[in-house]
């Protein structure tokens, strides 16, 4: 069935029933969010590191890290820098 004017020679025919969808079309590649920060750490040379601390002095990190807006990444690393491996 036509949807076009029998007279209209310009306008195309209208394909039904296409197998598109919306939206950009899928790879097949796409990462897990795992996979994503498992690639990250990878990419800046992260290593996850477990360490037990009084409850005391994680609220005292926690207020540190509110008022000074930073993450718990960039204060140890910079306590760790500053006080372990500094020179003497």
């Amino acid at each position: 069935m036509a949807m076009r004017d029998a007279t209209d020679k310009r306008t195309g025919e209208l394909e039904v029933g296409g197998t598109r969808r919306r939206g950009r079309p899928s790879t097949g590649a796409a990462k897990s969010a795992a996979e994503r920060q498992a690639a990250f750490r990878e990419r800046h040379g992260l290593v996850a590191m477990t360490v037990y601390l009084p409850a005391e002095l994680i609220e005292a990190v926690n207020q540190y890290m509110r008022f000074k807006d930073v993450t718990k990444t960039d204060v140890f690393s910079k306590l760790i820098r500053s006080q372990l491996l500094r020179k003497r």
